[in-house]
């Protein structure tokens, strides 16, 4: 997989937030940035870049570095972006994501015709939940219609088949 400037940005939105997009375009080519400096060069303030950049580090995708400011006392953390962990965390992503759409797709199959949907479209119930409600919305009280989900199992194929594909072509550079 090439490492675009659009895959960087994408998982970065999907784990964090578009907000993490600047602090991340910011790091991506700087070492040990200081998070006041990156909090100043992307205009935010202290507080929310500081959480952009710890959830950013749960998923290692911005490392940093603790040293004790010798005026203050207190200590300041550098931030690093880890471009090496967004390959990675791109395909663990992708394989979690083919997994609950395999689940749902099992969930879907199981219970073909056996969803009851709103009209107003508040909710979508399965047959169990639908005769608790007898047949009426729990949000709004209006009638609830048989759907027919055969459309919603074709696009979960055809999103677990995308998701696959990227996977195989994916696999398929490695080994070149």
């Amino acid at each position: 997989m090439v490492l675009t400037n659009k895959k960087i940005y994408g998982l970065i939105n999907e784990i964090a937030g578009e907000r993490a997009v600047p602090i991340i375009e910011y790091l991506k080519n700087r070492k040990n940035v200081s998070e006041f400096i990156i909090a100043d060069k992307v205009k935010m303030d202290m507080q929310t870049t500081r959480n952009i950049l710890y959830t950013l580090n749960s998923y290692n995708v911005a490392t940093y570095i603790r040293r004790k400011d010798r005026k203050k006392g207190w200590y300041i953390s550098y931030w690093t972006f880890n471009r090496k962990r967004v390959k990675e965390l791109t395909e663990k992503l992708r394989e979690e994501k083919i997994l609950k759409l395999k689940e749902r797709l099992k969930k879907e199959e199981a219970n073909l015709g056996n969803f009851f949907m709103c009209s107003q479209g508040c909710a979508r119930l399965d047959f169990e939940q639908s005769t608790e409600f007898d047949f009426k919305c729990p949000e709004c009280g209006s009638l609830l219609n048989q759907q027919d989900n055969s459309k919603t199992i074709d696009n979960i194929k055809e999103n677990i088949k995308e998701l696959e594909s990227l996977n195989t072509e994916s696999s398929k550079k490695k080994k070149r």
